[in-house]
């Protein structure tokens, strides 16, 4: 197995090694992607907490004696170092859009987990827009494609809600849920249990409108209540 990672401290890179490495998983490699500034607009909420990640995912690989490739992972180098390394499964603890010519270095697949319904919740901002168009919250595995969030389906699994429930709280049990699901997601991808959609009349959700964003807040309680009925 392949992780795909980010070259920097971060909660979710260092949690999937950590997990993969407790569980047994043989981690042939850790690719990890150099920091680049993005182009996206910032959130007028926030949602997730503000985690100081204790480890830098190299020192978790130097530990653990794992090959630790840093480059950019749509890179030529990415794709010769996969190319000779021959994976069965990747999994995505920390990327952006893959391109076709990595991903079919994968004989199984490569495994991402959505913080929400696909294809209902597709894209940017899920937990909010599945607020806002009241969507059930739960968390997607899929084999990515070359599209965005879509691809065949490994697993769907609803988050349990609560009426005081916050964003935060939402956030986090999603990103819980993730980690609780990578062992069913690789056992789905070796035996290729997978579940086709057809995505031709589903929504890609970008970024939410700062102006949408503000009503978020306002709109969890009654959510919560709708779907705790």
């Amino acid at each position: 197995m392949v992780i795909f990672a980010y070259d920097f401290p971060h909660k979710k890179t260092v949690d999937f090694i950590f997990h993969s490495l407790v569980k047994g998983y043989k981690v042939e490699a850790i690719i990890a992607a150099p920091p680049v500034k993005l182009n996206i607009p910032k959130s007028s909420i926030r949602s997730k907490l503000r985690h100081e990640p204790s480890y830098h995912p190299k020192d978790v690989a130097d530990r653990f004696n794992l090959p630790y490739l840093v480059s950019p992972h749509n890179s030529l180098e990415t794709e010769l170092f996969l190319a000779d390394l021959k994976p069965d499964v990747g999994l995505i603890g920390g990327a952006r859009i893959l391109k076709p010519q990595i991903i079919k270095q994968f004989s199984k697949g490569i495994i991402n987990f959505h913080p929400g319904l696909i294809p209902e919740a597709r894209g940017l901002d899920a937990l909010f827009w599945s607020i806002i168009n009241n969507v059930d919250l739960g968390v997607t595995s899929h084999l990515i494609d070359e599209r965005i969030d879509a691809g065949q389906i490994l697993e769907v699994k609803k988050i349990p809600l609560n009426l005081d429930d916050t964003l935060f709280d939402l956030s986090e049990r999603l990103y819980e849920i993730q980690i609780a699901m990578i062992d069913m997601a690789i056992k789905n991808t070796i035996e290729n249990n997978v579940k086709e959609i057809d995505y031709s009349n589903t929504q890609y959700n970008g970024k939410m409108p700062s102006d949408l964003e503000l009503k978020v807040e306002s709109a969890l309680n009654e959510y919560l209540l709708n779907k705790l009925k």
